[in-house]
């Protein structure tokens, strides 16, 4: 009789152990799991809206500060304050303005009004332009306000060797053609190029009128394994620019501080159409962000109310994952409505459907263009700052010297370039060329050589 339960259990257990492993092998039977899966894809949480008094960067704005700037003084332009004897200006010295900061034309880059003329040149192994102030008697270098100041190395050797192939993500071994010679460049020339293309972005693109905007963060790490960063970038699928890159954790903090820089670079009254992925810290940065002030009484109180904008529609696109494989992909309305979201992107040209893929296509873009944000490289950054700069200079880069193919237009004439050479068909496009910003492909050199001086204290009368 023992024998007899000791057999019927073994069965039992040999069974019940069978059963468990048919039930992780196949997926398809976790019946338990898949059925909360569509119960979630089918109710989504509601999220509440945010004011900017949830963004730090809104609430440090409108402190109040103790000190009143003073408004900018008026001055004469120069042609009308000197003498009109004497040879005339023969250099052109638009763009570039007195560093003296006791000058009245300091800062001052028009060509009109500024007091700067040709003092001759200097140099060993290239020419550089020196400029006067006659109204100050200060001289200075051309490549004062740019990377390029104070350095012994060529320009065109710095742009065309060093910067190039460093922005096409060259690490070890050196590439085929390239001379013992040609070393990258260094970090502290690095931060400098980085700092001057944050600046000159900043200069350039302000007041952008962008429709549709698409959001996405990429994974990024260090030299140190522990720290792990996110790159927060936005994209205009129509004209390709990138108006906001930010480094930082991924946290609420940092996703309404990715929205404000967003923000300020619009221009008044642009309500763009917003796609995500699945991340719902940018719902609460774009209703913080995208509204107006009412004022709302209560039982005899006056008090503000925030309200989001009415026309804001924002999507977002949720991708579920399973063993690393791509299993379900949801498209849900966080404002607005499909209808209204189909009528604008069919407006702007586009197909109508909720879609992360411009953005997407960028993530692969920007890893190609450092090495460092490869996905398996030896060459990760040290310290976040260089990494931040050398995005600062890749998005420089991509902007004005980097011609992108969906942007290219066909030509009504062929144009012959001479020699063995076919005629060129198509006109290539940056998309600072796209945006109105610029009226021609830059070169690397140019970008570096561009002075950026500060702003001026004095307005012109």
């Amino acid at each position: 009789m023992a024998l007899h339960v000791f057999l019927f259990l073994l069965v039992f257990f040999l069974m019940l152990s069978l059963a468990l492993l048919c039930r992780l092998s196949w997926p398809h039977l976790q019946f338990s799991h898949s059925q909360a899966g569509r119960r979630r894809a089918l109710v989504n949480r509601l999220l509440k809206p945010r004011s900017p008094d949830d963004c730090p960067v809104c609430r440090l704005a409108s402190t109040p500060s103790s000190g009143v700037e003073p408004a900018p003084l008026p001055v004469r332009r120069w042609p009308e304050v000197k003498s009109r004897r004497g040879a005339p200006k023969r250099v052109n010295t638009e763009g570039y303005a007195c560093p003296n900061r006791k000058c009245l034309y300091s800062g001052i880059t028009d060509a009109h009004i500024h007091a700067l003329v040709g003092d001759g040149r200097h140099g060993h192994t290239e020419q550089i332009q020196t400029f006067r102030g006659p109204a100050c008697r200060t001289t200075f270098s051309a490549r004062r306000h740019t990377p390029l100041y104070r350095l012994k190395t060529p320009s065109h050797q710095i742009a065309m060797v060093r910067i190039s192939r460093w922005l096409k993500g060259w690490t070890f071994p050196r590439p085929r053609g390239s001379s013992a010679t040609d070393k990258p460049p260094s970090r502290a020339f690095l931060t400098r190029a980085g700092e001057h293309a944050q600046t000159f972005h900043e200069r350039s693109f302000g007041h952008l009128w962008l429709p549709h905007l698409q959001l996405d963060e990429l994974r990024t790490r260090l030299r140190c394994a522990k720290q792990v960063l996110w790159l927060w970038v936005a994209i205009d699928p129509r004209t390709k620019l990138l108006p906001v890159l930010q480094l930082g954790p991924r946290t609420q903090n940092m996703a309404h501080t990715v929205i404000h820089s967003l923000r300020q670079v619009l221009a008044p009254g642009c309500l763009p159409l917003f796609t995500s992925d699945g991340l719902n810290l940018y719902f609460y940065a774009l209703t913080a962000h995208f509204g107006q002030w009412l004022q709302a009484g209560r039982r005899g109180r006056h008090g503000r109310q925030w309200q989001v904008a009415a026309g804001l529609i924002y999507g977002q696109v949720k991708k579920s994952y399973q063993r690393r494989k791509l299993v379900r992909v949801t498209h849900v309305m966080r404002l607005g409505t499909s209808a209204a979201l189909k009528a604008t992107l069919q407006e702007l040209g586009f197909s109508g459907r909720l879609n992360t893929a411009f953005i997407e296509r960028l993530n692969l873009t920007v890893r190609h263009g450092g090495a460092a944000l490869a996905r398996r490289t030896w060459a990760t950054a040290k310290p976040a700052p260089h990494l931040l700069a050398h995005l600062e200079w890749w998005r420089a880069y991509y902007h004005f010297v980097r011609p992108h193919h969906s942007l290219r237009v066909a030509l009504v004439q062929p144009r012959e370039r001479g020699g063995n050479l076919l005629a060129q068909r198509d006109l290539q496009r940056t998309p600072a060329m796209v945006a109105g910003r610029t009226t021609r492909r830059w070169t690397a050199r140019e970008v570096l050589c561009y002075p950026l001086p500060p702003t001026p204290h004095f307005s012109s009368m």
